[in-house]
């Protein structure tokens, strides 16, 4: 039975068929081609090696990647630092990154320091959860929108902002009803500011609170919580509450600025 050669089309027996045996042309016209086709690379130019990395650190690297390319969850990976830190380290780095009150008097340089670290610190687990998703579903939503350097000008200008409410509405209670004011964690101030810009600039995004089943919209979820938070400041509520208040109202100060001028993608 012959075989037919599919490089020169000739026909040979079991002994011959194989290309290498009958000193096939087409085959050496294959390789000729084959040569003449391949790319030169110059000796001072460095061919790039794709390296194969283990299985088990790709998860890792793909969590990386999206935390540089996200300020937003670039802030939430050192907050999760700093609370692991904080439970390391002990009393004392929740001493020395705090925001009190007080060193308005005594320590106004280190006051003036606080009002970005305590953004970092939180005061217990539930805590930190609650603002860290907060963070993770809102923080990125704003950033598509704006931008990652607007993003976080809204943020840390919000957590300055509410630190800044905190501090004078404790140094007014302390010296109308001598209420001695307490240290202040957490970023609930910028988080409030990044949700009150994100209401002004995308009112239609409808979100589900944790203990109300019915959707509402950014807006009405902000008035909610500003009301919220004015009848627990009323009621004496010892929560930085007013760093709240700082922080939404410049939010919506920004949120309207971006939107007058036009910084914004408008329905993302």
């Amino acid at each position: 039975m012959p075989f037919v050669c599919k490089f020169c089309g000739g026909s040979f027996c079991y002994n011959h068929r194989l290309p290498e045996s009958h000193n096939c042309p087409g085959l050496t016209k294959l390789k000729e081609r084959a040569r003449e086709s391949r790319k030169y690379y110059p000796p001072d130019k460095p061919q790039m090696v794709k390296i194969n990395r283990p299985s088990s650190l790709r998860p890792v690297s793909r969590a990386l990647s999206v935390i540089k390319t996200s300020y937003s969850l670039t802030i939430l990976a050192i907050v999760l630092v700093s609370f692991f830190l904080d439970i390391i380290i002990g009393f004392k780095y929740r001493l020395y990154f705090a925001l009190f009150p007080s060193d308005f008097f005594y320590q106004p340089l280190k006051l003036a320091m606080n009002l970005v670290t305590h953004m970092f610190l939180h005061s217990g687990s539930f805590h930190l959860l609650f603002n860290m998703l907060f963070l993770y579903f809102f923080g990125p939503e704003l950033e598509r929108r704006i931008g990652g350097k607007k993003f976080l000008k809204v943020f840390f200008i919000s957590g300055l902002i509410g630190g800044i409410a905190y501090v004078l509405w404790s140094l007014f209670i302390y010296f109308i009803f001598a209420y001695p004011p307490s240290p202040a964690v957490g970023a609930s101030g910028a988080l409030f500011g990044v949700f009150a810009c994100l209401a002004i600039l995308a009112p239609e995004i409808r979100v589900h609170l944790f203990f109300i089943p019915v959707p509402m919209k950014l807006t009405q979820a902000l008035v909610f919580f500003t009301l919220l938070d004015i009848i627990f400041i009323v009621a004496g509520d010892p929560i930085a509450l007013s760093a709240h208040l700082g922080g939404a109202l410049a939010g919506l100060l920004m949120g309207s600025w971006i939107k007058k001028k036009g910084l914004h993608i408008a329905g993302y």
